[in-house]
């Protein structure tokens, strides 16, 4: 159809008022599986020490009525540690973008806030979850605090456990620190690696109840339900739409049931090569300085603010729980 001459169309016009929604879709997810799971402990010194101990191998015990006792030499505990991080985000905002009319926020200072809180948690989980060795810091560089897969030793590691060429860190007694572990040939992860890894796990002591992987190892574990040795899946329609199972979010082991939960922070390269088989009676987060606002001075035209948290992972004892490493946790090759 043709315009008719003098038609006053939007094309032109300078008056017209913008069409913006009042809202911010952020599609980033906030969800940190392993620091809402595990319980957390108070910390009072920027090194927080604990003990752990083991029984003794039960034996034959059957002793000579009235016969005098013999004493044994007793194990003492083990004394370990780590050292607290410090996470911390900053924010400067004119006051001017403060008082504008804005959409989506009414404020810039509390939706950047609200931000970064976010964020920090979500390095937290990072932090927690990956291959970091500990250390105490310096006036020039910050304290670290080991990592998940950095505390399992050659205690709960087996030749099954890691890729070849790979090699067990853990905390050494001499040195005070936690040495992150040395990556191997990278492979798929697999149903016997599981099996193994819980029976580890449960052999020394522990009780696992959670597995967790990179979102595409999840994937692999679906893929389980088609080993030969496992029950087949079925479900009926009864009637309803029939949805086609094709993955799997539990596993009972023959030491018990667990959940498999995904990680999209494990999503970073290095963190999704660690399958983490977690007892979370025996894993915690310190928290020295609990996450908080800071107001910091003003010098200019703006407000200046800092988000800081400071923590640690605490280890109750590494042997409940165990890392089932360098498996291929990005792709099939990668």
């Amino acid at each position: 159809m043709t315009v008719v001459s003098g038609t006053l169309q939007t094309y032109d016009r300078v008056g017209n008022r913008e069409d913006l929604e009042d809202v911010v879709y952020n599609i980033s997810p906030k969800d940190t599986p392993l620091v809402s799971m595990i319980g957390s402990v108070p910390v009072s010194a920027t090194r927080h020490d604990w003990q752990t101990d083991t029984l003794r191998a039960p034996a034959a015990n059957a002793q000579v009525e009235g016969d005098d006792y013999s004493f044994q030499t007793k194990t003492p505990t083990v004394r370990v540690q780590n050292f607290t991080q410090i996470a911390s985000d900053t924010l400067i905002v004119s006051n001017s973008q403060e008082k504008a009319d804005k959409a989506g926020r009414k404020s810039e200072l509390g939706y950047q806030l609200a931000k970064m809180g976010a964020e920090i948690k979500k390095d937290v989980e990072l932090s927690l979850v990956s291959n970091t060795a500990s250390s105490a810091g310096s006036s020039t560089t910050g304290r670290v605090s080991a990592g998940f897969p950095a505390w399992i030793s050659s205690a709960t590691s087996t030749n099954g456990l890691r890729g070849s060429g790979g090699s067990s860190g853990g905390f050494s007694s001499g040195t005070g620190l936690v040495s992150a572990a040395t990556n191997g040939t990278q492979r798929a992860f697999t149903k016997t690696m599981l099996d193994t890894a819980i029976s580890t796990c449960y052999n020394a002591g522990g009780n696992p109840t959670t597995v967790m992987v990179s979102p595409y190892n999840k994937r692999v574990f679906s893929t389980f339900m088609s080993d030969s040795n496992v029950a087949q899946q079925r479900s009926a329609a009864n009637g309803k739409k029939t949805a086609i199972v094709a993955a799997a979010d539990m596993y009972l082991s023959d030491f018990g049931e667990l959940a498999v939960v995904p990680n999209r922070v494990m999503l970073n390269a290095s963190a999704s090569r660690n399958v983490l088989v977690i007892d979370p009676d025996y894993v915690a987060r310190g928290v020295f300085r609990a996450m908080q606002t800071e107001k910091l001075a003003k010098t200019g035209d703006a407000e200046k603010r800092a988000v800081v948290t400071e923590f640690c992972l605490v280890m109750k004892n590494e042997q409940a729980s165990t890392v089932i490493a360098d498996t291929f946790g990005l792709s099939a090759s990668t």
